[in-house]
């Protein structure tokens, strides 16, 4: 499967059996990446896990997700209630090397939304299904709910779906 095309900004890619990672979820070690969000307002808080912090089981899901390529990086991001990600970019990520983003949302809410609002999308992404993101242009999550908002984010370099 091709790269998003110059007018796509995300695609579900296939369904995902979320039965193995949901367990997991109450032990893995979140921690506050960003507190505060910092004299930036681009910067935002949120809880993250690294792959480095993976148990054994979340690090052999993802190597059998059907990617392809090298995974460059890997982390789970956990909004709390009503956490919302502001309007960015990610423009630290390089632009000569063929990265993708993908995202598995594993807990989420309806009303959630993972938006481009310069592309005029809004769209909620469905628990179980890995969706290829686009990260260079303006995004923001919009999360109005009291419940908490878990994804993988998987960043690689020449995937291969």
């Amino acid at each position: 499967m091709a790269r998003l095309g110059p007018n796509e900004v995300h695609r579900a890619i296939c369904e995902v059996d979320l039965g193995p990672i949901l367990p997991l979820l109450p032990y893995l070690p979140f921690f506050t990446a960003n507190p505060g969000g910092g004299d930036n307002p681009r910067r935002y808080s949120c809880d993250v896990v690294l792959q480095s912090q993976f148990p054994s089981e979340l690090k052999q899901f993802v190597a059998d997700l059907p990617l392809g390529g090298r995974t460059a990086r890997v982390l789970l991001r956990r909004l709390g209630f009503r956490q919302s990600i502001p309007p960015h970019v990610d423009a630290w990520m390089p632009g000569e090397a063929n990265w993708r983003r993908f995202q598995l949302p594993i807990t989420t809410h309806p009303m959630i939304e993972m938006r481009w609002p310069d592309d005029g999308v809004s769209v909620h992404l469905l628990p179980g299904t890995l969706y290829e993101v686009r990260f260079d242009r303006t995004h923001e999550v919009v999360h109005p709910v009291d419940c908490e908002r878990v994804h993988l984010q998987i960043d690689q370099v020449d995937a291969t779906i």
